[in-house]
């Protein structure tokens, strides 16, 4: 058994892509819920969009990556204007 089917870990971008395929879904639909970005889209996705297409992680861990990326983003914020 692989390791994502244990919930260990994520398929790689490849194999997404062979799954999409062969289950005959939307190209990019499963790699974006595992926050990979699709060949041809149009950019990165969020840091928020990652945390909540992850399904290794549950409401409280997305809630305090959450937190703590907005607390961060917040602190560099107000340091880019200092030098």
């Amino acid at each position: 058994m692989w390791q994502w089917e244990e919930g260990r870990g994520a398929p790689d971008q490849a194999i997404v892509a062979n799954l999409e395929q062969v289950l005959g879904l939307e190209p990019g639909s499963l790699a974006r819920l595992l926050g990979y970005v699709p060949a041809g889209a149009d950019g990165p996705i969020s840091v928020i969009e990652a945390l909540n297409a992850d399904p290794r992680l549950n409401d409280s861990g997305r809630e305090l990556l959450t937190s703590v990326y907005r607390w961060l983003v917040r602190q560099g914020a107000g340091k880019m204007g200092k030098s």
